[in-house]
Formats: C-alpha cells, sequence, structure tokens
C-alpha cells in the first residue's frame, strides 16, 4: 500500500526596487511552495506551485521544465485584490513517477519593475519504494569476505532483511548479518547458494540476490 502524507516546504524572497535613485516601498516578492509529498503511481497532483505578489500590474510567470515538457502540466491562476496588489501563481500538475525524482525546472518571473527575468531553480521530489536493489562485494579485511546491500529508493531503505536459498537460519556460526551487510566468517562449499536481501521503506520493498559459490 502506498501511503500519502503532507508537509510545506515555502521560500519566499522579497524584493524591493527603485526609482530615481529613491527607494519604493512597494515590494515584488516571489515564493515556490511544495504543499505535499508526491508519491510516484498514485494519482495526479500539485508538484510545485510559483507564486509572485505585486503592485500596480501583475507579473509573469512561466516554467523552463527540460525533459519534463512533456510530462508536467502547468496550471496559471491570477487575481488583484481590491488594494491593489497581484497575486500570480503557477503550479505543475502530472502523475508523479520515479524517473521525476530530482529533476531541475525553473519559474521564471518577468515584471516592469524588472530588466531582467528572475530564475529560481526547483528539484521536483517524488517519494517511492525501492526500485532496483542490488548485492555487491564490500571492502573489510575483518572479515573472509562481505557484501553489501543496496536500493534505489526515496526516502532510502532502512529495513533490511537476509535469507538463504538452502532455508539455512542465518546469522550463524559462519555468517553474520550486520543491517544492509552480510558477512562470511569463513570460506566453505558448504555455504554455496543463493543469498536474498528483502529491502524495504515506508512505501514498500525490493528483492536483490546473491550466488555465492566457494570451489574446495
Amino acid at each position: 500500500m502506498l501511503v500519502s502524507s503532507h508537509f510545506m516546504i515555502t521560500i519566499t524572497v522579497i524584493s524591493y526596487f527603485y526609482r530615481s535613485g529613491a527607494e519604493d516601498t512597494r515590494p515584488l516578492s516571489w515564493r515556490v511552495d511544495v504543499d505535499s509529498i508526491a508519491v510516484a503511481g498514485c494519482q495526479e497532483v500539485t508538484l510545485a506551485t510559483c507564486t509572485v505578489i505585486s503592485e500596480k500590474t501583475a507579473a509573469r510567470v512561466s516554467w523552463r521544465l527540460g525533459s519534463l515538457s512533456d510530462s508536467l502540466k502547468p496550471s496559471s491562476n491570477n487575481v488583484q485584490h481590491l488594494d491593489g496588489i497581484f497575486t500570480v501563481s503557477s503550479s505543475l500538475i502530472a502523475v508523479p513517477t520515479v524517473q521525476m525524482n530530482q529533476q531541475l525546472v525553473q519559474c521564471v518571473i518577468t515584471h516592469d519593475t524588472r530588466k531582467a527575468e528572475i530564475e529560481i531553480d526547483h528539484r521536483i521530489k517524488v517519494h517511492y519504494p525501492p526500485q532496483l536493489v542490488t548485492v555487491t562485494p564490500f571492502n573489510d579485511p575483518s572479515y573472509a569476505e562481505v557484501f553489501q546491500c543496496e536500493a534505489d529508493a526515496n526516502p532510502p531503505a532502512t529495513d533490511f532483511t537476509w535469507h538463504s536459498s538452502k532455508h539455512v537460519t542465518i546469522p550463524n556460526d559462519a555468517i553474520e548479518i550486520k543491517g544492509n551487510k552480510l558477512y562470511f566468517l569463513k570460506l566453505s562449499s558448504d555455504l554455496n547458494g543463493v543469498y536474498f536481501c528483502n529491502a524495504s521503506n515506508m512505501y514498500g520493498a525490493g528483492v536483490g540476490s546473491l550466488f555465492w559459490h566457494q570451489v574446495e
């Protein structure tokens, strides 16, 4: 079962602009909000919202999406308040995928008071269960051989369990387990077989394997 959690990240910048050498007290402010955790494979969600607040005239907000241009759908909302304040926001909407995680996008803001565009970098964050689980050698001269289990997951896998294809209970007098590592205390053909690592986080689990063979 995939669990959806909620949180908020807000980055706010307030910029005062100048005219004829005197400071104008009307600020131009902008922020990027992330108000919920995006989980891969769930329903369509808002991945990020870029908001600009200004006076007199409304700002223009757009996105540079790079490789995600075909996957993300911008949705804009403009509000003019009675006190002359304009609030312009643009949200990125999509069904989250694993491939979107850590992809860089840019919110681009233009306004009459600024000569240059304002660019705000933002990395998309998507949570997902372990995808690829691998078991690889790990260097530790204190033991005969050591293998490490690693998983592509966000957040990282925190729970690791091991078992053998021979249905031998491990750990035992020849094999130790410490978290995501499997320690062989001796090299013996009696230990030949396939060893499985089950890696999991709050969203699910994945399995990796090691074929271990020792020739006498």
